[in-house]
C-alpha cells in the first residue's frame, strides 16, 4: 500500500543487515567505525557501476559494483532492541515501518529520516529516487562541490549536474561544472556527512522547500533507478577525510606545477601566435618572473574560426616540436587544451563515425549536439576502441612532441537527451561525470605509458569526486569582477572540502573586460596561496591578461610572485600531507575551529594547517581586520597574538599579503625552518621534500623530517629525525617575535 510499507528483516551478516517489503530492498552496510552505507532499491534492480567510490584507489575502466564491500574496514556493530551502535558513539535505530533511520549521538537525535515516509518506495513522489531527512533550526550546510554564493548552503537548493557555464555569476549561477552530491551538516548535536553515490542529474534542497504535512526537512532527488548513499560521523574535518578516502587517493602533483603557470586565449587565437609566444618569453626574462607552465588554449587547433582537437594549426605553429622545445629550454611545460567532442566537419569525423566511436542515437548514428561553433559528437569513452583512440592521439599529437601534461577541457558531456546511448548500453545522460572520468583516465594512461618515470600532471574542468585520483581542477570560466573574486573564494574552499583539494581559479577573471590594476593584483594575492597559480583570460577586446598588463604595477607583481616562490616549499610539503592524510591544502576556518562567527562567509582561509591568510575582496581597501580563532596563538610581523581577538593588518594591493602563523608550527622559509613556538609544552611538525617529479618518494627516497619541539619558559628545544633516505641537514631559526633561546638537539 502506498505511503505505508512494512519492512521485514530478510538477511543479516556480521557487517550488514537487509530488509524487504513490497518488492523493495533496504540494506545497511557498516563500512567502518564511523560510517555506514544505505541502499534502497527495487529488489533485483540493475544498478550502474560506480566510479566515485574507490577506497583502494584503483584506476578502473569499468568501475565498481554499487553495493560492493571490498576494501572497506567492515565492522560488526553491537545491537540492542533493533538499535545498532557504532564504535564512534553513534547509534542507529531502524523503524521497519517505511524503513526510517534515526541517528543518535548520545541521547540526542543527530538527524533522522523524515517521518512518516522518507523514500520514494512506490512512486509516492513521482519518478526518480528521493531521500528526505530532518532539518534542524540553525543548522549549517557545507559542500556540494563548486557551488557559488555563501559558503553555508543552508536554506538553498542546487542542481547537481555538469554544465559548460562560461561567464557564470559566482554568487548565483547553478549548476556549474562539477557533480558532487556530498554535503556536511552541522547542528547543535554534532556533524554528519552524506554522499549520494550516483552519476545521474540530481537535486539537493537544504530547506528552500516547505510542506504543511511534514516537519522541516531537506531532500535529495535523482533520476537514478536506485538510491545508494553513505553517512559519515565525526568532526567536520574527519568527515572530509572519510569522504575523500572513500573516493580514492589523490596523486601528488609535480613540484613545478606549484609555480606560476601562464595562459590566455588571446595568444593562440591570434594570427601571429608565434610572435605572441616569443614576446611572452621575452617578458618573462625582462620581468624576472618565475614560470614553469603554460596552458595552451585551444586556438592552436584552429582551422578558420573553429577548433578541432588534435589538429595543429601549422600556420600559427609551423613546427610544434620546436615550439614545445623552446619553452622546455626555459623550464616551461606546455599544457595543451584537449576537448572530447569532434565537430562534424573535423578532418577525422567521418572515420570516427564509421568506426562507431561516438555516443549514438538509437539507430546507431552519431549523436550530434551543440559544441562551440557548431554541431559535434562526443567520443564514447565507454567504448574501449574509442578510449584507445584517444590515448593514441594524445601520445602521437602531443606527448611525442615533448609535452608531458594535458589540460582536459570542455568535458561536461552536455547531453540531456535520454535517447543518446553509450557502447556499454547505458544512457549517456546518466553517465556524464563517468564519461569525464574515463576521458581523463585515457589522458592519464597515455602520459604514464609515455613517461612512466614521471608523475603525470593533468587538469580537468569537469568531473565527479572520481577525478581527484587523476587530476587537479579549477573553478572554470569566471568573470573579471570584484564580486567574482569574493565568491570564487567560497567556490574554491567548497571544492576543497568536497574532495577536490588541488584547485585554483582563472586569476584576473576569464571573461569580461581587462581587470583593473587593483582587481588584477587582488586576484594574484589570492592565487599565490592556492595549489593552482594561473592567470587566464578571454577578454572581450581580445587583450591578454598578463602579469605585465600594466607596466606601472610590475614591481608589485614581482613582489607577489616572490611571495609565491617563497611559499612553494611550504605548499609542496602541505601537498604531500594532503595526499597522505586527505587533509585539504586550503580550508575554511570552521574546519578546524568551532566558533559560530567562523561558520559562514569569512574573508580568510587556512593554508595548510599553520597559515591563516586574510584577503581584501572589495575596492579601495588598504587593510584587513581578521578574527584569530581561540585555542591557538598567532604570529604576524614580529607580534604575537592570543586567539579569540580581531587583528588589523595592512593589505595594500601593491604589497605582499599578511600571513598569520599558528603557534606550534615549523614553517620552511628562505631555505630555513622557522619555529613558531607555543607558550609552554611540546608539539610536533613535519617537512617533506623530494625530487619533485617522480614517485621515488613512495619508496622512501625523499626528505621527511619529523620535528619535535619542547617549549619552556627560557628555551625552545628542537630535535628532528629524517624518516626519508635523502640526506638533509636542516637549518632552524626561531621566529622574531620570540626571545627565548633556541636549542637544537
Amino acid at each position: 500500500m502506498k505511503f505505508y510499507h512494512s519492512f521485514e528483516q530478510s538477511e543479516r551478516g556480521d557487517s550488514f543487515v537487509e530488509y524487504t517489503s513490497d518488492g523493495a530492498t533496504a540494506r545497511l552496510d557498516f563500512i567502518s567505525d564511523s560510517a555506514v552505507r544505505v541502499a534502497v532499491y527495487k529488489t533485483g534492480a540493475k544498478m550502474q557501476n560506480t566510479f566515485n567510490v574507490n577506497p583502494a584507489s584503483n584506476l578502473s575502466h569499468t568501475g565498481r559494483k554499487r553495493i560492493d564491500t571490498a576494501d572497506f574496514t567492515l565492522i560488526t556493530p553491537s545491537v540492542t532492541d533493533g538499535v545498532f551502535a557504532l564504535p564512534c558513539g553513534v547509534k542507529i535505530k531502524v523503524n521497519q515501518s517505511n524503513f526510517l533511520l534515526t541517528y543518535y549521538k548520545g541521547d540526542s537525535v543527530l538527524f533522522a529520516d523524515r517521518a512518516p515516509i522518507a523514500y520514494n518506495l512506490e512512486h509516492e513522489f513521482g519518478g526518480g529516487v528521493y531521500h528526505f531527512v530532518s532539518r534542524a533550526e540553525g543548522e549549517h550546510i557545507y559542500g556540494c562541490g563548486d557551488k557559488g554564493g555563501g559558503i553555508d548552503k543552508s536554506g538553498r537548493a542546487f542542481r547537481i549536474e555538469t554544465t559548460d557555464c562560461m561567464g557564470y555569476n559566482a554568487q548565483s549561477t547553478d549548476p556549474l561544472y562539477k557533480h558532487i552530491p556530498f554535503y556536511i551538516c552541522e547542528n547543535s548535536v554534532g556533524s554528519y556527512g552524506i554522499f549520494y553515490d550516483t552519476s545521474c542529474t540530481s537535486y539537493l534542497d537544504f530547506g528552500k522547500e516547505v510542506d504543511n504535512y511534514y516537519e522541516p526537512y531537506k531532500y535529495f532527488k535523482s533520476e537514478d533507478n536506485c538510491l545508494v548513499y553513505y553517512v559519515f560521523f565525526g568532526t567536520k574535518l574527519e568527515i572530509v577525510q572519510q569522504f575523500s578516502a572513500l573516493c580514492g587517493k589523490q596523486i601528488l602533483p609535480p613540484k613545478w606545477s606549484f609555480d606560476y603557470c601562464a595562459s590566455t586565449m588571446a595568444y593562440t587565437d591570434a594570427e601571429n601566435s608565434s610572435e605572441e609566444f616569443d614576446g611572452f618569453l621575452d617578458m618573462i626574462h625582462k620581468t624576472g618572473l618565475s614560470c614553469s607552465g603554460f596552458y595552451l588554449s585551444s586556438g592552436y587547433t584552429s582551422i578558420g574560426n573553429n577548433r578541432y582537437v588534435f589538429n595543429w594549426n601549422t600556420d600559427k605553429f609551423p613546427n610544434p616540436a620546436e615550439f614545445v622545445g623552446k619553452f622546455a629550454d626555459e623550464g616551461i611545460h606546455i599544457i595543451p587544451n584537449i576537448k572530447p567532442a569532434f565537430l562534424i566537419d573535423h578532418p577525422m569525423y567521418s572515420d570516427l563515425a564509421d568506426r562507431g566511436l561516438f555516443i549514438k542515437n538509437p539507430d546507431g548514428t552519431p549523436y550530434i549536439t551543440q559544441f562551440w561553433d557548431g554541431g559535434g559528437s562526443y567520443l564514447d569513452f565507454t567504448n574501449p576502441e574509442a578510449f584507445d583512440f584517444w590515448k593514441t592521439q594524445v601520445t602521437e599529437k602531443l606527448l611525442d612532441l615533448g609535452i608531458d601534461a594535458t589540460w582536459n577541457d570542455n568535458n561536461e558531456f552536455d547531453i540531456k537527451d535520454d535517447e543518446a546511448v553509450c557502447a556499454n548500453g547505458e544512457k549517456a545522460c546518466t553517465l556524464r561525470p563517468t564519461l569525464t572520468y574515463l576521458m581523463v583516465l585515457a589522458s592519464y594512461e597515455a602520459q604514464v605509458e609515455k613517461r612512466p618515470e614521471l608523475r603525470p600532471f593533468l587538469s580537468t574542468r569537469s568531473g565527479s569526486s572520481a577525478v581527484r585520483r587523476l587530476a587537479q581542477t579549477w573553478s572554470g570560466d569566471n568573470r573579471s569582477e570584484f564580486a567574482d573574486l569574493k565568491y570564487c573564494h567560497n567556490i574554491g574552499l567548497t571544492m576543497s572540502i568536497s574532495s577536490l583539494m588541488f584547485y585554483g581559479h582563472d586569476l584576473g577573471g576569464f571573461t569580461g573586460d581587462m581587470p583593473s590594476r587593483e582587481l588584477l593584483l587582488r586576484w594574484i594575492q589570492h592565487g599565490i596561496f592556492e595549489p593552482r597559480f594561473t592567470i587566464h583570460s578571454w577578454n572581450k577586446d581580445g587583450s591578454a591578461t598578463m602579469p605585465w598588463s600594466y607596466p606601472d604595477i610590475i614591481p608589485a607583481v614581482q613582489k607577489l610572485f616572490e611571495q609565491r616562490r617563497s611559499l612553494v616549499p611550504y605548499l609542496y610539503s602541505t601537498a604531500y600531507k594532503c595526499v597522505r592524510d586527505d587533509v585539504p591544502m586550503n580550508a575554511p576556518l570552521f574546519l578546524y575551529y568551532d566558533e559560530e562567527k567562523l561558520k559562514d562567509d569569512v574573508h580568510a582561509m587556512m593554508v595548510g594547517r599553520d597559515l591563516l591568510v586574510p584577503f581584501a575582496f572589495d575596492e579601495n581597501m588598504h587593510g584587513v581586520n581578521v578574527y584569530l580563532p581561540k585555542g591557538d596563538i598567532w604570529y604576524y610581523d614580529e607580534v604575537k597574538y592570543v586567539g579569540g581577538q580581531y587583528a588589523d593588518a595592512p593589505c595594500e594591493p601593491t604589497d605582499v599579503v599578511p600571513c598569520f602563523v599558528r603557534g606550534g608550527s615549523v614553517i620552511p622559509m628562505d631555505g630555513k625552518l622557522v619555529v613558531y613556538p607555543v607558550e609552554g609544552g611540546k608539539f610536533t611538525s613535519e617537512f617533506f621534500d623530494d625530487d619533485g617529479i617522480t614517485n621515488a618518494y613512495k619508496n622512501g627516497d625523499c626528505v621527511l623530517l619529523e620535528i619535535a619541539v619542547n617549549c619552556t619558559d627560557t628555551t625552545v628545544e628542537v630535535s628532528f629525525e629524517n624518516k626519508g633516505s635523502t640526506p638533509h641537514t636542516p637549518q632552524f631559526e626561531l621566529c622574531a617575535a620570540d626571545s627565548r633561546q633556541l636549542i637544537i638537539r
